[in-house]
Formats: structure tokens, sequence, C-alpha cells
């Protein structure tokens, strides 16, 4: 299926798409499309040549029905947008495919360094695995900030191992700018490296979870602290490593961090964990929620 500039048409889960226009910037460009519940797809960055740039997606195996608008940006100033409308495939389910894993939330906070001419930045984005039969395995993610005029003024690339059929990720970590420019806008590319047909997959539970405030720093986040618990494997947790994502009192995603937890522990049994990484940026009056993920490693014993 083609996707020109203007036009409206048609695009049934599942089905790729392809999106292309004629620019007369030579900037690069960055296509996203919105479905109507707000989750994204971004694509790469790509450069026009001989005037055109085209990228193909793949409609979500469980995309939102009804209107999805794309919009491709080049350069500071050029863009141009359209819409589609997604559509239940014609006669019956998708067949397995590899799965799309979706941004459906982003956010993130920056504080000018007060020793130094950079910047640090707490981010956090909701990871969302669209399809409902296969797990998508070493998800690789690529965080791109940009200014105002579209410069990118930082980079920082993560990889997760397992966003689960249906599910989500809590994706939050920090990371040190060398300016003190603001950043107005995040550019996400997500690759899934690796799928596989769904199945039951062990992970702990956290309870108790409170963010706390840092005892050196009044007015900014320190830590989020909470219980770890191993109640649904037969195995000791050996290894625990967090990753939070903290929204304000609207939903908004403000920042993030991780922790990383070393102590065995047995199956049925709880223990504290601390996250002391990545949440110097966050204020501390807008910091409410915190969203906790694990990826985590057992051992028979």
């Amino acid at each position: 299926m083609n996707v020109a500039a203007g036009s409206a048409t048609v695009v049934h889960r599942g089905q790729p798409v392809r999106i292309a226009v004629r620019t007369p910037s030579h900037g690069v460009c960055l296509a996203e499309v919105r479905y109507s519940d707000g989750a994204t797809q971004d694509s790469g960055v790509k450069s026009p040549r001989a005037g055109s740039v085209s990228w193909t997606f793949r409609a979500p195996t469980n995309a939102t029905l009804g209107a999805a608008r794309w919009t491709v940006r080049c350069g500071v100033t050029w863009q141009r947008s359209g819409a589609w409308r997604a559509a239940a495939l014609k006669g019956g389910d998708v067949p397995s495919a590899a799965p799309v894993v979706m941004i459906e939330k982003e956010g993130y906070s920056q504080r000018p360094d007060s020793y130094s001419t950079g910047s640090a930045v707490s981010y956090g984005l909701i990871l969302k695995n669209t399809s409902t039969k296969e797990d998508a395995k070493d998800v690789y993610v690529l965080i791109n900030f940009a200014s105002a005029n579209g410069e990118l003024i930082g980079t920082v690339t993560k990889s997760v191992k397992l966003v689960s059929a249906g599910g989500t990720y809590a994706l939050g970590d920090s990371v040190q700018m060398r300016t003190q420019v603001p950043g107005t806008k995040l550019e996400v590319t997500v690759k899934v490296t690796a799928h596989e047909p769904t199945k039951a997959t062990p992970l702990p539970h956290f309870a108790n979870v409170r963010i706390e405030p840092s005892q050196t720093d009044t007015g900014f986040v320190g830590e989020v602290d909470g219980e770890i618990v191993n109640d649904t494997s037969k195995q000791t947790l050996t290894l625990a490593s967090i990753s939070i994502v903290l929204l304000d009192a609207t939903g908004k995603i403000v920042g993030g961090g991780t922790g990383i937890s070393f102590s065995p522990l047995p199956s049925g049994s709880r223990m504290v964990f601390l996250a002391q990484t990545g949440f110097s940026a966050v204020g501390l009056d807008q910091a409410v929620t915190p969203l906790v993920s694990v990826e985590p490693t057992y051992q028979s014993g």
C-alpha cells in the first residue's frame, strides 16, 4: 500500500504501508504515524534523494481502529501530513508476524549543571508490543534529543531483552548532555531484532514503591524505593535490573531512572530495593507516580 502526500486511504491491521513525499528540503527527514489512541510509530531518519524520501511501516496487528495521521518533517521547518483509516483485516485474524513495538508515551526533564556548561536529562518511554501472539526480544531503542532548530544535542541507545505480547515496558534512565541548550523533542527509533510465539515469563512483583527526596539536593528526586517480591517463580532470583519511569499528576512522563539488585532472593520471599540512578533532573513536586519494569535472572536453588 502506497500513501502519498494529500491522499487518504484505508490501511488494514498488519498491512505494510509506504509513505512517500517530495520535498525541497536538504535536511534529514523523520516520519511519524499517530493512531487515534495516541500511540505512535516513528521512522528512522533519512536524507532525501533527488527531492524524494520514503519509509515503509507495518500497521500493528491490534492498531486502534479509526483515523491515523502521519507527519513527515524535514530540516527545521518543512512538514507534510496526511491520514488513513485503520481497519480490521478482511477475512479474519492476521497471521503471526514480527511484532511492532510502539511508543505509547515519552517525556523527560532537563536540568542545567551548576558546575559546568552541560546539563542532566532524565527521560522515560513506555514501549508497547502491539502483537498479541509474538513476544518482542532484544528490542533496540535509539533516542535522539533535538533542539528547537532541529539540531541533535544528545543521543542514547538502549536494549530491552523482552516486551511480552500485548505488554508494555517502562524504559527510564538518564543522559548527560554537553550543552545547556533546551531539548524540545525526542526522536525515537525502535527495532525488534528477534521474536518468538508468546509464552509465560515469570516476573517478580513490586510493592510499596515510593519516590524519595534527595538528601543533598533540596527539591529534587533522590531515589525510588520499594519491595521486590519473588512470588511467580520457584527459582531463586539472582539479579534484577530495574527500570523506572516517573509520571506527574496528569500522567505525563517527567523522567526515569534505574536500579539493580544483586542479592539472591529465594522463591516466596521479598526484600527492599533501592533505585538511585538517573533522577537528579526531576523536580520532587513533579514526580507523583513511579512505573516499574524489570529484567530478572533466575537460578535453581
